[in-house]
């Protein structure tokens, strides 16, 4: 595993590659993808699936992939770069007439014995919560931070996991980064971004200085430090699937005078709906590919409704809707739904993203003052609800 500065070396190299006229295009300090990695899956997937995948899970609509994705009847070709017509060929394996039974998420069973589960508590929490934007404070009370109850969560899942015969496994065990890296290591790429971003008014040295700092910040806490986990997670761990652990938060009302919400729901993200704009970057369109010849979405499918239910069966809340494209609703069972995040799709197996709870709701936020004030435990504590919900909906899930 690549970690430090040696790793930072790598990406900023990864990230001037396209001045030396190399032809990729990636994402923040993502990487060249080798297509031939593909060459496993040659034959493996029927046209018919292929097309049924990208367009109930992966990219709903045909104008957001036809300039990177060709459908032939014998293959797939994929663009490799941006403006070349270089493609890569994916044969088909031969159609069959009736739908594969692996596209239906019902048709999948796991049995939670033996089974690797990473938990990957979101975010860092502890001294990097305000970097992160995942901490607020109403007057004199404690700060909510979403990486510490994340944390308190997976820690509250592992023997009740190992009592089920799973092999749990912690992403991160403490309130620091798994990334050696801090935001000073991307300085110069920062630099380089506002320059591009700022143009002539570089000059304007304040606000210079702001744009540069949290530009090394963000490139720090919410991209090398998803990166460090996947590394971990995809070369060392190798989980059967992950459960990224996170609690949500609604916009303030009004910014200058925070008041809690009358809001509180659910809802369980799977990996997809790639947008076009998305699918212009290499590295993210090589992962579309990926995760959609491995099949993942059927489990990650099958394994977010069954948390959805149990989330509404435990807690009592509704499921969360969203309204805009970057979303597509996966299946009939309310409250799942279809993203294309950095975790999700660079963790290389099924991935679930637990949204559950409004932190800074009316009927939220005096329970997590209450877990911070007083600790676990007590029948009503939301770490303990929280974990119970995720039981449930994972042996549900198992006995299916």
């Amino acid at each position: 595993m690549l970690v430090g500065v040696d790793r930072n070396l790598i990406y900023l190299l990864l990230c001037f590659s396209f001045s030396f006229g190399l032809k990729a295009k990636t994402t923040s300090l993502g990487e060249v993808p080798q297509w031939s990695d593909l060459d496993i899956f040659q034959e493996s997937i029927t046209r018919s699936e292929f097309i049924h995948s990208l367009d109930t899970v992966y990219c709903p609509r045909p104008e957001w992939w036809s300039a990177w994705i060709s459908i032939k009847e014998d293959k797939a070709s994929i663009r490799k770069f941006p403006q070349d017509d270089d493609w890569y060929d994916l044969y088909f394996k031969k159609d069959e007439k009736t739908p594969s039974s692996f596209t239906k998420a019902k048709s999948v069973s796991t049995n939670l014995r033996g089974l690797t589960i990473a938990l990957d508590p979101g975010h860092i929490g502890g001294a990097w919560s305000a970097m992160e934007k995942r901490h607020f404070s109403l007057n004199d009370d404690q700060p909510v931070k979403e990486g510490d109850l994340a944390l308190a969560v997976a820690k509250n899942l592992v023997p009740a996991l190992k009592d089920l015969g799973a092999i749990p496994v912690l992403v991160r065990k403490k309130a620091e980064p798994v990334t050696q890296n801090r935001p000073q290591h991307f300085r110069e790429v920062a630099v380089e971004w506002a320059q591009t971003v700022l143009g002539e008014d570089y000059n304007n040295t304040e606000k210079k200085n702001i744009l540069i700092r949290e530009r090394q910040e963000l490139l720090f806490y919410r991209v090398d430090e998803i990166r460090a986990r996947a590394d971990l997670i995809n070369h060392s761990i190798k989980p059967d699937l992950v459960i990224s652990i996170h609690f949500n938060a609604a916009a303030w009302p009004d910014a200058e005078k925070r008041e809690l919400v009358g809001r509180n729901d659910h809802h369980i993200l799977v990996n997809g709906c790639y947008m076009g704009g998305e699918l212009a970057y290499d590295d993210q369109r090589f992962e579309l590919i990926w995760r959609l010849v491995n099949r993942w979405s059927v489990m990650e499918q099958g394994l977010a409704e069954s948390l959805s239910h149990s989330f509404s069966q435990v807690t009592g809340m509704p499921t969360f809707s969203y309204k805009g494209p970057n979303a597509l609703k996966i299946g009939e069972v309310p409250g799942v739904w279809a993203r294309n995040l950095l975790a999700n799709r660079i963790y290389r197996c099924p991935v679930v993203f637990l949204e559950p709870y409004i932190a800074n709701s009316l009927s939220v936020y005096p329970r997590v003052q209450k877990w911070i004030k007083e600790g676990e435990g007590n029948t009503f504590d939301l770490v303990s609800e929280y974990t119970e919900a995720v039981l449930l909906g994972l042996q549900n899930w198992s006995a299916e």
